[in-house]
């Protein structure tokens, strides 16, 4: 059974109309304005910029944001349908005091939820998280969200100033006219969501020809929003079908990528990252600047064979965008990112964000002119393998006995705990943080050998 939902740093998500209705969104938006209202005393106006993404509910929390924002006396600008990386961007780029991003990510569409952005850009961290907690306590039982009109509409919003916003902060960082030269064509799937009309900006002012599926931002998903292959049966035989140098695939609030090679074939989502790393340190190497990168204990091993090849500092962090990002700010890294498809590029700013991603591959295309499957295979090659276990009991004596079984590993203990051998295995165990279950990512150089690690974590669990 799934524990019951709460705010985190990656905001407040969960079904619509069971664990998420209107005065739940009400009570947390109201909480985060009297926050921001904190904040900012003495100020003339303090204005909030609140977006979403496509979801059927989205509009319903639109208008609970609205009223607790107007309620604490906050300017609200409706930013309309948009990926989470652009209210990111916008919210610090154009001197909002805090933003509202309505989204759930890549949950299935009968959810929905709610992210709250700093000043500087930044989701909200743990002590801000916990603030926000504190004023909701502060405001129960009496804070109550007035009636809506059944059919109040969303005022109008046409943001095509914001998505050229974003588009021309990603093209000033890459070489734009090398780009345009390779007149590359390309496919996109952006699932019916916010990533679409962004995403065909970008790739109109990189000279792209586009092949787009699912590019209406009406929230009625396509397939199941989480980017994976077992996912995109339909994307796929559509790219198998169009000619293109790159396929890209965005979730609902695109600030995940994934790739698709010329052949129509699925990269590893954890590739993706790796990709945008080599694009990057290969850049900053050929302009002999120092570099570095951060992605986490999760993430597959290229990227760290990437950053040697580069000569690069190479750090990794525990499970989570915020921890990457902390790590990225304090080591001054150029590049980082998660496995499962966010890359976060700080020159447009600390958060993943799938535009910045395509124009870092193109860029790495026209720059190396090797087809994407042939730098693909020349990474080093892993199996990779992802599982979890149901599990409720000490997780303590669990990593005890798996140190006394893997006592030939190096062991990091930053974030559950995780075993290197000089083979180049790894594997990763750690709990999450919203289910009774361990997760266990992990990778060698052929599948005998991984499969012997996970039957070894599996047997310790009792799994």
């Amino acid at each position: 059974m799934s524990q019951k939902p709460k705010l985190s740093v990656t905001g407040y998500r969960a079904i619509w109309g069971q664990d998420l209705n209107e005065q739940i969104a009400f009570e947390y938006a109201r909480s985060f304005a009297r926050m921001i209202a904190d904040a900012n005393k003495g100020k003339d106006k303090v204005k909030v910029l609140v977006g979403r993404d496509a979801r059927h509910s989205g509009p319903n929390i639109f208008h609970a944001a609205e009223e607790a924002l107007e309620k604490e006396h906050i300017e609200v600008t409706y930013a309309g349908i948009l990926p989470t990386p652009s209210m990111l961007l916008l919210t610090k780029k154009l001197g909002f005091d805090g933003g509202i991003m309505i989204t759930a990510s890549h949950n299935p569409p009968e959810y929905n939820g709610v992210k709250f952005i700093m000043p500087d850009g930044m989701l909200t961290n743990e002590a801000q998280t916990a603030e926000i907690e504190k004023w909701r306590a502060a405001l129960a039982g009496a804070d109550k969200i007035p009636s809506l009109p059944p059919d109040s509409a969303e005022p109008a919003s046409d943001n095509a100033e914001f998505r050229m916003i974003h588009a021309q902060e990603v093209l000033k960082h890459v070489d734009a006219d090398l780009i345009r030269s390779k007149k590359f064509t390309v496919a996109l799937d952006s699932i019916n969501s916010g990533g679409g009309p962004f995403a065909q900006e970008l790739l109109a002012r990189l000279g792209c020809e586009v092949h787009g599926i699912n590019q209406t931002p009406d929230g009625n998903f396509a397939h199941t929003p989480e980017p994976l292959e077992k996912n995109l049966t339909d994307t796929l035989a559509f790219m198998k079908s169009v000619t293109h140098d790159v396929g890209f695939v965005q979730d609902p609030d695109a600030d995940r990528l994934v790739l698709v090679n010329e052949r129509g074939e699925f990269i590893l989502e954890e590739l993706m990252v790796s990709l945008v790393i080599k694009s990057v340190l290969s850049r900053a190497k050929e302009e002999e600047h120092e570099s570095a990168t951060v992605v986490n204990l999760s993430t597959t091993r290229v990227c760290e064979d990437v950053a040697r090849e580069y000569g690069a500092r190479f750090y990794r962090t525990k499970v989570g965008e915020a921890n990457v990002v902390q790590k990225m700010i304090e080591v001054g890294a150029h590049v980082g990112g998660e496995g499962s498809g966010g890359a976060i590029f700080p020159a447009v700013g600390y958060f993943r964000d799938s535009l910045s991603g395509m124009a870092l591959v193109l860029d790495l295309l026209a720059r190396d002119g090797r087809k994407i499957s042939e730098i693909v295979a020349s990474f080093p090659k892993y199996v990779m393998q992802k599982d979890k276990f149901d599990f409720q009991g000490d997780l303590s004596t669990v990593y005890a006995k798996l140190k006394e079984k893997f006592a030939d590993a190096e062991i990091n203990t930053l974030d559950g705990v995780r075993f290197d051998w000089a083979d180049n295995s790894w594997v990763h165990i750690r709990p999450s943080n919203t289910e009774p279950i361990v997760r266990a990512f992990g990778e060698a150089l052929d599948q005998n050998r991984i499969n012997a690690i996970f039957e070894q974590v599996r047997l310790t669990l009792g799994a």
